[in-house]
């Protein structure tokens, strides 16, 4: 269901991703603009690029433009911490100057949680380079929300799934090796759980936050449970109708989170924005669109 909302000229940054894809059309079918120039037209690192989209009626930015993969932050955190940190920076300054307001799609930055579910409350203890610097990008947005007066919404997104996502990730990694000609199912370890929010309610919510973004705001967006990657396997091959056979390498991430589930009260009551993708519903259609 979408928001009935006035249409504006959107910048979105990072538009050619996974969650940047599907925001764009979802903003395009409430009736809003979505700009989405390329690496190339917007190095978000660079301020003149910036300074190019100046007086081009820009309404409101989204910026999801940034390194995401944790692997890869150990492997490269100096390009993590510059692309998100001075991005965000070049992106708020960018508002400040226009004088609109902006989005910014973080990330899951609580580290091993003291409770469980995790109120936007608790202490930020970020544990690995990509959620280092996603956390430094929400202290530059809070920080100009609150002196410069900004009118800043900062996202807290958990681990999204959905369409068109890269297989590195759990979810389409196993609907692959679920649906594909392997025999077994082979995942590094079964046992963490996580709080799978589905691309459909994320659009939502980064779609609200265009109507409703007055000063400064930090949300948690997840569906409110976790499961684990053995759970998630045995949904996948229900939607799909297989019954291979499941190997763990037992390999455990540095830095594992052993559970997370999101706390979403705060964005349900100021906004009224709740989940409305259960997990089976998402995962059958995440199969139906491989298919």
């Amino acid at each position: 269901m979408k928001e009935n909302i006035k249409m504006q000229k959107i910048l979105i940054t990072g538009g050619s991703g996974f969650i940047g894809n599907h925001i764009a059309k979802y903003i395009s079918q409430c009736g809003h603009e979505a700009v989405m120039p390329s690496s190339r037209e917007l190095n978000v690192m660079q301020k003149e690029d910036w300074d190019a989209w100046k007086g081009q009626n820009i309404k409101h930015v989204l910026h999801l433009a940034g390194k995401t993969f944790v692997p890869e932050s150990w492997e490269k955190p100096e390009e993590f911490f510059r692309t998100n940190g001075i991005g965000t920076l070049n992106a708020v300054s960018f508002c400040r100057d226009e004088k609109i307001g902006m989005t910014y799609v973080s990330a899951y930055i609580y580290g091993q949680p003291k409770e469980n579910p995790i109120p936007e409350s608790a202490e930020a203890r970020p544990d690995n380079p990509y959620a280092k610097s996603k956390y430094i990008g929400e202290e530059i947005c809070e920080f100009f929300g609150k002196h410069f007066d900004l009118n800043i919404t900062v996202l807290r997104l958990f681990n999204v799934y959905g369409s068109g996502q890269n297989k590195r990730f759990l979810i389409p990694s196993v609907i692959s090796q679920v649906l594909g000609e392997e025999t077994m199912i082979i995942v590094k370890d079964l046992k963490p759980k996580r709080d799978y929010v589905y691309i459909d309610d994320v659009c939502r919510a980064i779609a609200l936050s265009i109507q409703k973004t007055q000063g400064y705001h930090l949300f948690n967006i997840g569906s409110g449970k976790s499961y684990s990657v053995h759970e998630i396997i045995e949904k996948v091959q229900k939607a799909a109708g297989t019954s291979k056979t499941v190997i763990s390498e037992k390999s455990c991430r540095k830095n594992e989170v052993n559970d997370v589930t999101a706390d979403i009260k705060l964005i349900r009551d100021a906004w009224g924005w709740k989940p409305e993708i259960t997990i089976e519903t998402g995962l059958l259609r995440c199969v139906e669109d491989v298919r």
